[in-house]
């Protein structure tokens, strides 16, 4: 039984590893659409965010069966309570992406502005905080974890700055404000997935430790 048990755990723990490299690649695309303001792609982005839901929803219902069926030690029981937390905050970030590929339609149907500065960093970051997040989890690695929760500021200083760039180019050009204001919201959601990937980092630390690192 304790065999049949590990199988089914480590099966959930490779489907998590795929959920997040799934997403990385979502996160490529939705920078690609980003960068060139590409609406076909984006409605591409939004429809295919029903499969994070998806896979979301299968993963913790297997979660829910294993603790069923099963007797996790405390060490498992962290570990699955975890998964559930992290695939919650997976499905959050694909969210986002198909929220930001609503923006990107909102602007192809409007005069292009240049876009603000800083905002491929955040991006990169993103995608960074997130390869190192899935990196840490394959490899329980709190060291990494840690290093991704660190990271968190930075973005949360990059979104002020770009806050307070995008309040002058709308006082300068006021005609572009509909724009600006949509790059706004899309620099917000790019903070609030950098906040989902240290929310990740974060759960890794509690399986290896038993504890919240932040």
């Amino acid at each position: 039984m304790r065999n049949v048990y590990t199988e089914e755990l480590n099966a959930i723990t490779h489907r998590v590893l795929k959920m997040g490299t799934m997403l990385e690649q979502s996160i490529d695309i939705t920078r690609d659409v980003l960068e060139r303001i590409d609406p076909e792609r984006a409605r591409l982005v939004i429809e295919g965010d029903d499969v994070f839901d998806s896979m979301e929803r299968n993963i913790e219902q297997d979660c829910l069966n294993l603790v069923a069926m099963q007797a996790p030690v405390a060490g498992d029981w962290r570990r699955i309570a975890s998964i559930m937390r992290m695939i919650s905050d997976l499905e959050r970030i694909a969210d986002h992406c198909s929220d930001i590929s609503e923006y990107v339609i909102n602007l192809s149907e409007r005069p292009r502005v240049v876009p603000p500065e800083g905002l491929s960093s955040m991006l990169s970051r993103v995608k960074s905080m997130l390869h190192a997040s899935v990196t840490a989890y394959v490899e329980l690695d709190v060291e990494t974890a840690q290093k991704v929760v660190a990271q968190d500021d930075a973005q949360d200083d990059a979104f002020e700055q770009m806050r307070s760039t995008l309040c002058t180019l709308m006082a300068e050009q006021p005609e572009n404000i509909p724009q600006y204001v949509d790059y706004l919201m899309i620099a917000k959601y790019l903070e609030r997935m950098s906040d989902h990937t240290t929310n990740l980092a974060e759960w890794i630390a509690y399986i290896v430790r038993g504890v919240l690192v932040s």
